[in-house]
């Protein structure tokens, strides 16, 4: 359990360590439309994890987890699961689809470098519209707050939204770890093609981290 929709893409040899934070904007494109029910979003492969450890008198303080995210504008808000790589190589995806993942593999959100990347279902059988079905209405220079267990907020502002093929997603700089600190969020998107697995797409949203 635990992973709603299907996904036929594994990221083999997705370079972990790229630098490469700028995408482009796709503000004009005709939004898809969610249809029946979501795929999970393809894997960073079995990489290791970057899930911080305890702090130590060495090293830098170790990142809170967060708890939610949201933004304002939308009137998104999302409670946050971590969330690893089911035994197909697929990202698990909370099955609520009121509820997003953060991809454990990727750096938390806070952390001074790479994409922390955050993932959910667009839409589920049975359940309507996803939570992330609004990101197809998030605008350049929206604010995205991502809450911590710590009680703290991290603050980004959006800065791209595109749409990516789902057998592109590997190159397309999202799960990268290193560069620029941003915020990605995933979910699929349109056309729906049952007979070719479900969504064809992924709508990706990046968010830059906005100084304190």
């Amino acid at each position: 359990m635990g992973i709603v929709g299907v996904c036929l893409i594994v990221l083999l040899g997705l370079t972990l360590a790229r630098d490469d934070s700028g995408v482009p904007a796709d503000f004009g494109a005709d939004p898809a439309r969610a249809v029946e029910r979501t795929a999970s979003v393809p894997s960073a492969g079995d990489g290791p994890s970057s899930v911080p450890a305890a702090a130590d008198r060495a090293g830098p303080p170790a990142v809170p987890a967060p708890s939610s995210v949201r933004i304002p504008r939308l009137g998104l808000r999302a409670p946050v699961d971590p969330v690893g790589v089911a035994p197909d190589g697929q990202v698990v995806v909370p099955e609520d689809p009121d509820r997003v993942g953060w991809y454990r593999f990727s750096p938390l959100p806070g952390a001074g470098a790479g994409s922390s990347v955050i993932v959910g279902h667009v839409d589920a059988t049975g359940r309507g519209l996803g939570v992330l079905a609004a990101l197809s209405q998030v605008r350049e220079g929206d604010r995205v707050a991502v809450d911590r267990q710590d009680g703290s907020t991290v603050a980004y502002r959006i800065a791209s939204r595109r749409t990516v093929a789902k057998n592109a997603l590997s190159g397309s700089g999202a799960f990268r770890r290193e560069g620029r600190p941003t915020l990605t969020l995933i979910t699929c998107a349109g056309p729906y093609l049952r007979e070719e697995g479900g969504y064809q797409n992924n709508l990706v949203v990046t968010a830059v981290a906005v100084p304190k």
